[in-house]
This record gives structure tokens, C-alpha cells and sequence, in this order.
């Protein structure tokens, strides 16, 4: 559960406070992901290509820097 505090009646940034503690803590990313049910065979399907673009992802990357760090 996410708490924030306000104090000096300064409630916009208690907003933007409590929005970047939820962010952080996956609250709304969980919510998505519980609005309809998956499969398991689904959820195996949707996280090895997950899996995938994340490498694809981190090569592109370590492919980046190699080229622009010639040390």
C-alpha cells in the first residue's frame, strides 16, 4: 500500500508524489494485467517474448557502445 504524506498543504506535489510511488511500485501495470484472465500457456507464450526483445534489446546496445568506445 502507498502512503503519502501532506505537508505544507502542498497538495499537487503530494499528487505527483503518491503518482510516481505507484508507478514505482507496479500498482497500475498489476491492475492491466488482472483486468481478463490468461491462460498459463499464454502467459509461458507472452514472457519468452518478452525474454526475446529484451535481449534483442540489451545486443543493440552493448553493440552501440562497443562502436562508439574504441578503448
Amino acid at each position: 500500500m502507498v502512503f503519502v504524506k501532506v505537508t505544507g498543504n502542498n497538495l499537487q506535489k503530494a499528487i505527483g508524489l503518491f503518482n510516481k510511488k505507484v508507478k514505482q511500485a507496479g500498482i497500475l501495470q498489476e491492475v492491466y494485467r488482472r483486468q481478463e484472465y490468461l491462460k498459463p500457456s499464454m502467459k509461458r507464450k507472452l514472457k519468452k517474448e518478452e525474454a526475446i526483445k529484451n535481449r534483442i534489446r540489451e545486443e543493440k546496445k552493448t553493440r552501440n557502445s562497443k562502436k562508439y568506445n574504441k578503448f
